[in-house]
């Protein structure tokens, strides 16, 4: 009897019903809505990053981590890392080497990450404390909120990291390193196809000579 009843075609909305009055279909807990950090309205360079981490292949460990920021005004990339984890004392070190590179001053920039550990971990926390770098979180497993280094992130995946097989990781560091290079030299459509190297190099430009006037 159960032989005849499998081979039997059914229509699906029978089957619901059926289903329905067995109490066989459990009720979906609908996801609460979206919180996000809000629009920002970016002014200059340095004003606001988008940081985030993703992972590359490298045959010599296995999966690695990239962390990198991108300056949400320039589109340049303010700084990268490539380690075998990815935790707060490697989100820590990088957001301190690239405030001391790009000498951010405090209050002057920030940051804007997802709600992944290694950001909102009280290291990573304490350091953007010290570093007077305001962290702005983006809301729940929403990718929009930093949609920059997301792009640029998928951009660097289809132009180098899948073209490309890495043995060790210095191999990556240094593959990596070269396409960040190239990048700062590539025209960007949403800059009126200027590079980044371009738009920060007008930024500058025009800071000195605001500078020079007053």
């Amino acid at each position: 009897m159960t032989s005849r009843c499998l081979a039997r075609p059914m229509n699906r909305k029978k089957v619901l019903r059926v289903m329905r009055q067995n109490k066989l279909i459990q009720r979906r807990r609908s996801e609460p809505r979206r919180r996000r950090p809000g629009y920002f309205k970016v002014t200059r360079p340095d004003e606001l990053w988008h940081m985030d981490m993703t992972s590359i292949w490298v045959a010599e460990h296995g999966w690695c981590y990239l962390m990198a920021a991108v300056d949400c005004c320039t589109r340049e990339v303010g700084a990268w890392s490539l380690d075998v984890r990815c935790r707060a004392d490697e989100a820590a070190g990088l957001i301190s080497r690239a405030a001391s590179s790009r000498k951010i001053q405090p209050g002057q920039l920030t940051l804007g990450t997802d709600n992944g550990s290694c950001f909102t971990a009280r290291k990573t926390k304490e350091v953007m404390r010290e570093l007077g770098i305001t962290h702005r979180r983006g809301g729940y497993r929403d990718p929009e909120s930093q949609a920059f280094i997301e792009s640029w992130f998928g951009r660097l995946k289809r132009r180098e990291v899948w073209c490309n097989e890495y043995e060790t990781l210095e191999e990556a560091r240094l593959a990596i390193g070269s396409y960040v290079d190239r990048y700062h030299d590539r025209p960007h459509s949403m800059m009126a196809y200027r590079t980044p190297n371009e738009v920060a190099a007008s930024w500058r430009e025009a800071q000195s000579v605001q500078s020079s006037a007053v």
